[in-house]
């Protein structure tokens, strides 16, 4: 995936998710997409470069843009295990992988809004916000790819959300407790 491709995909998750899940859920047989290496990698290198004028330090800019790139991956995986166990334990492989284009998805608006972490006090509301927006392009994500019925579903997608908001807090305090470390 280009860099133009990878900004299109931004877009359309951000301002036409039902869209970008009905195309995923219809797919394009033939065509092998891994979303971690074509997709939620560069996002999160894109963010962490764009960290670098934000910081002005070059040396302690690069160790905090590693350590955040590492806390999201462990974070992405963490919650991609998590996910497929509340939610696809009896499921298909193939449902199983799609569990993992919806967590990858559905957290571009955490990975964006990092830029914002910066802003002290303001930060949690970023981080709320970020949190929120995740959440809805992840239950649109998971009710279109599994057609979910909303009465059965309820259960799952209340732990499922209280799963992803508290491994999003850890993940949040992580982040500011490395802000501190490097004096941001």
């Amino acid at each position: 995936m280009g860099v133009k491709e990878l900004f299109v995909a931004i877009a359309t998750l951000l301002f036409r998710n039902r869209t970008l899940w009905r195309d995923l859920k219809e797919g394009t047989p033939g065509k092998e997409f891994n979303v971690l290496r074509e997709y939620a990698v560069p996002v999160i290198a894109l963010v962490q470069l764009a960290k670098f004028p934000l910081i002005g330090v070059p040396q302690p800019a690069m160790f905090f843009a590693i350590i955040n790139f590492l806390v999201d991956i462990a974070v992405l995986y963490l919650m991609t295990g998590g996910v497929v166990y509340l939610v696809a334990r009896e499921r298909s492989e193939s449902v199983k992988a799609m569990m993992l284009n919806v967590v990858c998805y559905s957290m571009t608006p955490v990975w964006l809004f990092e830029l914002f972490y910066f802003t002290g006090r303001w930060s949690w509301l970023f981080a709320l916000t970020a949190i929120s927006y995740s959440l809805v392009i992840g239950k649109n994500g998971l009710t279109c790819i599994l057609d979910l019925e909303p009465a059965a579903s309820r259960p799952v997608l209340r732990n499922t959300v209280f799963f992803v908001v508290m491994v999003n807090i850890v993940a949040f305090l992580l982040l500011n407790a490395a802000m501190r470390l490097f004096n941001f």
